[in-house]
């Protein structure tokens, strides 16, 4: 059976924090992200506007620069 993922929509620059939490604490853990939450991540990233996009990339960047590779089709890589 197909698993459902939840797909967030970041509509402002606390969206954007968030899922930069969120990353920076699964990659903590020392396993990467989980499946579910690097296609949520990805899916939101296609579908956010451009500033909350680049945002987005410019704070992975900055705070978890080795989570970069997960987002490399979306312009993440180096």
């Amino acid at each position: 059976m197909a698993r459902t993922i939840t797909v967030t929509r970041w509509e402002n620059e606390q969206d954007v924090d968030n899922a930069v939490h969120t990353i920076r604490a699964e990659m903590a853990g020392g396993r990467g992200l989980s499946q579910e939450t690097e296609r949520e991540m990805q899916h939101s990233l296609r579908i956010a506007d451009a500033h909350l996009t680049d945002m987005f990339l410019r704070e992975v960047r900055n705070h978890v620069p080795e989570a970069m590779h997960y987002f490399e089709e979306h312009g993440g890589g180096s």
